[in-house]
């Protein structure tokens, strides 16, 4: 299971509401778990520093100890829209990820830098230092590639090998956990971990050929670490709202209880959905 890329059905959707795409900031869920939202929605978008001190720290992706975020500790990662975007997915942000994930649309009445405590590798990157309160976000946005599938069917993790050692596992699944009140069999994980780190470690640079290996555990085995991964959430978030395999926008529409208005982009326009 893999993150899609494509985003070419959605630029002249972009190109005829640019003004509307101008008008915000975004600031995107690139490893697409909804656990995320549901804490942003309740206590903003935080830095590194606030979530631990918030004891959030296991619920996102950088808190990991061994996962670089570019936006360190201290700042909060964001994009933008401008006449420049080129709409190129390697180095723009908007392209690679407004385009391909749910992102959180922030009020532009913020101060942001175009440094942060690392270097990026995005034109369009912006960071806002300590944290972005929640009355700052003006409405959530995802393409409807990703609105219309069911959770068993969305990658949930990010691409970056950091994301698939024995720690991070650990982290994921505690704070799974942790959110849901369940417990999770890990024996399943455990076992599709060691059928992906065996194929991965085939490659001279592991590193490089992450999604690479993930396709052919999928064609070797027919389902990839990420399935297992989907189809575990899948459960939690069917049990938790008492929907039957619920679409990703279902799970945020029930998370956002009509809070902020949700934007769909579709191919040939931009629809709101409450």
């Amino acid at each position: 299971m893999n993150k899609a890329r494509n985003i070419d059905n959605y630029i002249e959707t972009v190109k005829q509401n640019e003004v509307f795409f101008k008008s915000y900031y975004y600031h995107s869920l690139i490893d697409l778990n909804l656990v995320k939202l549901d804490l942003i929605l309740k206590h903003g978008i935080l830095c590194k520093n606030l979530i631990e001190q918030n004891k959030l720290v296991t619920l996102y992706t950088h808190s990991a100890d061994n996962f670089e975020s570019k936006n360190g500790n201290k700042y909060v990662s964001l994009t933008e829209y401008t006449d420049k975007c080129k709409f190129n997915n390697i180095f723009e942000s908007f392209a690679c990820h407004t385009l391909t994930s749910l992102s959180l649309m922030v009020n532009k009445d913020i101060e942001v830098s175009r440094v942060g405590e690392r270097q990026t590798y995005f034109d369009d990157e912006l960071f806002c230092l300590n944290y972005i309160s929640k009355n700052m976000i003006r409405g959530i946005i995802l393409p409807e590639h990703l609105a219309n599938l069911q959770i068993k069917e969305v990658s949930c993790l990010p691409n970056d090998i950091s994301c698939y050692t024995n720690k991070y596992i650990k982290n994921w699944i505690e704070c799974m956990q942790n959110y849901f009140k369940k417990s999770i069999s890990v024996k399943e994980i455990e076992y599709s971990l060691i059928q992906y780190w065996n194929i991965l470690n085939e490659y001279e640079n592991p590193e490089r050929w992450t999604e690479s290996a993930m396709k052919t555990q999928r064609n070797l085995y027919g389902y990839d670490f990420k399935d297992v991964l989907a189809n575990i959430l899948n459960n939690l978030w069917q049990e938790k709202l008492n929907i039957l395999n619920p679409t990703y926008l279902d799970v945020v529409k029930e998370l956002n209880n009509e809070e902020l208005p949700i934007y769909e982009i579709k191919q040939k326009c931009l629809k709101k959905i409450n």
